[in-house]
């Protein structure tokens, strides 16, 4: 293997996961952060840290262009962001000369991060969605009404538009799908969201529980050949019904990565690709329910369970061979423990899961968000911040959910 100073260097806007997996593997990693208390910055294998603008901003492609002119080396790009990936994307002919890559055509960048473009392409591509409506004012929402099977999901457009400081206020904690179980909640919940973000889907509720969330993990070099692989079966999430996953185990699931298989093969897909699915428990049949060209927040999983994605990814965009050796396990679970225990406390009010049953889930080889002893700064610094947070009564600038 070359040495880490030969390596040219990757450039993570991203989370604690990412910079592990590609640090463990000898890469040198610069962190770019847009708010402070993110906890990469903190890791031991973050050779410079950088803060950029907000990442939804042109300002953030000036800032990216200005380093890479100063760098005065060729960097990889890596996010597990979608407003980052979206703005690379989108001015990618200025990037190109500082940055490797590899991302599918703008265009199917933004059609799939957008959840209403992405339910039309799938209508053309005939790809396994649930049935979708996307209502553009109070009027087509009660057309809509009419139409849709109760309970159905209000969702964003773009997981994003709801990180909002007035979504508390108008509709309550933060989830990235509502389940509307009659025509009148449907209508009450569009009035609410629409005041933070009109940018809506209306989708058919897939019967079944948290147990029935399945994410595929994908990565496909510049011909879209598939490189590698990982599926994680959801345990847990929260918000509990409508969160992200606190709880994940890698699985093998031949039906999942079919499915999978034949969305990217549809919409020729290259780069990373994240895609999530849900068993319908009434057909056994899955649906695809939602999409994003990035990597999952928990790609350390399929690290630890000794299939390292980020890695060979890297070396693929910088044409080089990976040196490392590898195969997936199966069985193996990442958690984020501060997420699960919120998650815990929900789930015992609804019977799904005991304090027995919760124990008994955390037997076998696992992987944390947050906490590690090869790297353990991290959580000393999540610790402060969340006691900072906690001190001033609210979330830091800039920090958000993930999925």
């Amino acid at each position: 293997m070359n040495s880490h100073t030969d390596l040219p260097p990757a450039l993570v806007c991203g989370e604690i996961g990412l910079v592990r997996s590609l640090g463990e593997a000898g890469i040198p990693v610069i962190v770019g952060s847009y708010y402070k208390d993110n906890i990469a910055l903190y890791s031991r294998y973050c050779d410079r840290r950088l803060l950029f603008s907000h990442t939804a901003s042109r300002t953030f492609v000036d800032e990216l262009c200005a380093f890479g002119r100063r760098a005065g080396r060729k960097m990889v790009f890596f996010s597990d962001d979608d407003r980052a990936v979206l703005s690379f994307s989108q001015y990618r002919d200025e990037l190109k000369e500082y940055f490797y890559f590899n991302l599918p055509p703008h265009d199917l960048v933004e059609a799939i991060l957008d959840k209403r473009k992405f339910g039309l392409l799938a209508d053309r591509l005939n790809l396994a969605v649930p049935r979708t409506f996307m209502p553009a004012s109070p009027a087509e929402v009660e057309q809509v009404a009419q139409q849709v099977e109760f309970p159905c999901i209000l969702k964003p457009a773009h997981k994003d538009d709801w990180w909002h400081p007035g979504f508390l206020a108008a509709v309550g904690s933060y989830r990235k799908a509502i389940l509307c179980e009659t025509p009148a909640v449907l209508i009450d919940y569009y009035s609410k969201v629409s005041r933070i973000n009109p940018n809506v889907v209306v989708q058919e509720y897939i019967e079944g529980d948290d147990l029935d969330l399945y994410s595929v993990n994908m990565y496909l070099d510049e011909r879209s050949a598939l490189k590698a692989h990982f599926i994680g079966r959801k345990l847990r999430v929260y918000p509990i019904h409508a969160g992200v996953g606190s709880l994940v185990e890698t699985v093998r699931d031949d039906d999942i990565l079919s499915a999978a298989m034949d969305a990217a093969q549809k919409l020729g897909m290259k780069g990373h690709f994240n895609i999530q699915f849900k068993r319908d428990k009434r057909t056994g049949k899955v649906k695809i329910m939602e999409a994003h060209t990035r990597n999952s927040l928990w790609c350390y999983l399929a690290t630890a369970s000794g299939l390292n994605i980020s890695a060979i990814a890297y070396y693929d965009m910088i044409g080089m061979p990976c040196p490392l050796d590898g195969s997936l396990e199966h069985g193996v679970k990442w958690m984020d423990l501060n997420k699960d225990l919120k998650a815990l406390r929900e789930y015992r009010k609804t019977g799904e899961w005991t304090l027995r049953t919760w124990l008994s889930s955390l037997s076998g080889k696992k992987a944390f968000h947050v906490h590690s002893l090869k790297d353990p700064l991290p959580f000393a610094m999540d610790s402060w911040f969340l006691m900072k947070r906690r001190r001033n009564g609210g979330i830091s600038k800039g920090a958000a959910p993930h999925a």
